[in-house]
Formats: C-alpha cells, structure tokens, sequence
C-alpha cells in the first residue's frame, strides 16, 4: 500500500511532538504542534477529494495504428495529474500547463495486439495540496473515434492456385485492363472474350479488343480464417498482413476474405491502411 509509509510517518511525529509539548509546557511549541498536525492531516486527505473530482478526457487520436507501435493520444484533465494508461499499457505522464484550467497532455499507449480500440483505461493520481500523499482512482475513458490497430507484417503465405470458372477463356490470359478507353487492337492469344469489341470486329472483319489506358492485374484472393486462440490468431493476422502487402506492392488488388462480427466479409483493398482495417476487425468465424 503505497499511503501506507507517509501516513505512519506522519502519525510518528504528531505523536512525538504530542509528547515534546506536554513535556515542556510551552504554549508556541502546542501551537506548532497544532499547526504541524493540520497541515499533515490535509497533505494527506485532500488528495483524496481531489482524485474524486479530476475530470479526464481523450480530446484527440489516430484513426489507425499498428500493433507493437505506440499511439499518441491527446488528452485534457481539469487539475495537475499524474496519468498511467493500464489498458493498453504506457509511460505515466504528468498533466501541466496552465495553472488554472485544463491542463493537456500527451499519453502513448502501446497496443499488444490487432484491434479496434474505443476505449482506454488509466489510473488517474494527484498529491495536491503539498505532494505528500498520491491518491488515485482508475477511469476508462471514451475515444474520440475509433482506431483500428493493424496486425504486425509477419512471414507473408505461399501462394495458392484456385481453378478459374471462366469457360472459353485461356489459363495463359493477357493481363485484365481497367481505366479510360485508348482504342482498339487485334485480338491477341490470351485476351478475354469479354473485351472484344464488336463493332470494331465487324468493320475490320477480324477479332478486334479494347484496350485500356493502365493494365490492372485480376484481384487475388485473400481468405483469412482466424482461430479461437489469441496468439494463434494474431499470428494468422500477421501472415495475411505480409501477403496482402505483398501482392499490393506488385500491383496486384486483394480481394480480402474475412468474418466479422456482423458475419462473412468481402472487399477489395487497395492499399496498406485499408488491409490494416479489415484485420483489426476481422474475428474467428
């Protein structure tokens, strides 16, 4: 018990100077004595009331974050504090500024792991008047918006095959286009049925296909399947953060396979924030 040691040693010299007083009979050294006894009583008490009455906010915070990585949150409190975050776990900090006021600070939290954080829990302590006595109380405060704590980029997974049901097409296709028409060409080996362009195939009187301004690789499709143990779950979220980003960084959009608390999810992701996202939200299903 941390109030243990100052209020024993304080109850030690009240009492010592009790007996100093009695025996020597002089009215200044009861009057000190006095005095002594009620600037400890409220050195130690006042803490007390006022750890009831701080008043803690989160005013400000990331959108996103990754796991093992702090997260700056700002945050307000309405008189001089010491803030310890519990949950996720961080460095205590002391609240200054302006003496009168809220005072603002600065508190880093450290997510273990993925998730989506809504909430932190902190012990909130002060010593005032005179910083003889901490006395503190926990408090979980509400975030501003949520942040969603990516998985930690692990060893990325081997690539698999899936059989494409597309009938008619070749397994050796020219990479799918997407973006503003350029034009048409003849048809090439590999090219989809899909792009063929009619009109033009009538006029030149041979296959004649659509070609676009940027080629854009067919989504590849990314399943994640998490298991009920935490860590192996983690682990399952590291590995298809490193895939996903992986096939990002050739060009290539995933099409990220998850179950969610509202049920099965599908989406194409297009970059490293909305991967991280997905996963931080992504539950066993």
């Amino acid at each position: 018990m941390a109030w243990l040691g100052p209020l024993s040693g304080s109850l030690f010299t009240v009492v010592l100077w009790f007996g100093v007083a009695r025996s020597s009979g002089s009215g200044w050294v009861q009057a000190v004595g006095a005095l002594l006894a009620a600037v400890l009583a409220v050195g130690l008490v006042a803490p007390a009331f006022a750890a009831r009455r701080l008043r803690v906010a989160v005013e400000a915070c990331p959108a996103d974050a990754v796991a093992g990585a702090p997260v700056s949150l700002q945050i307000s409190v309405t008189g001089p504090a010491r803030v310890s975050p519990l949950e996720p776990p961080g460095d205590p900090v002391i609240a200054g500024g302006s003496p009168r006021g809220r005072r603002t600070a600065t508190v880093d939290v450290m997510p273990l792991g993925r998730g989506v954080l809504v909430s932190v829990a902190v012990d909130v302590a002060t010593s005032v008047p005179f910083g003889m006595l901490w006395w503190s109380r926990q408090m979980r405060l509400p975030l501003p918006r949520p942040v969603h704590v990516a998985p930690r980029a692990g060893a990325p997974e081997r690539a698999g095959t899936l059989p494409d049901p597309a009938d008619g097409d070749s397994s050796g296709r020219q990479p799918a286009v997407i973006g503003e028409p350029r034009g048409v060409r003849p048809y090439q080996p590999g090219d989809r049925r899909r792009s063929v362009h009619w009109p033009a195939t009538a006029h030149a009187a041979q296959l004649m296909v659509r070609e676009a301004e940027a080629p854009l690789a067919e989504p590849a499709v990314v399943q994640v399947l998490l298991d009920r143990d935490p860590e192996e779950a983690e682990r399952q979220a590291e590995q298809a953060m490193a895939t996903g980003l992986r096939l990002l960084a050739t060009g290539i959009p995933v099409l990220l396979v998850t179950t969610e608390v509202d049920g099965p999810h599908r989406e194409v992701v297009a970059d490293r924030i909305a991967l991280g996202r997905r996963l931080a939200k992504a539950v066993p299903g």
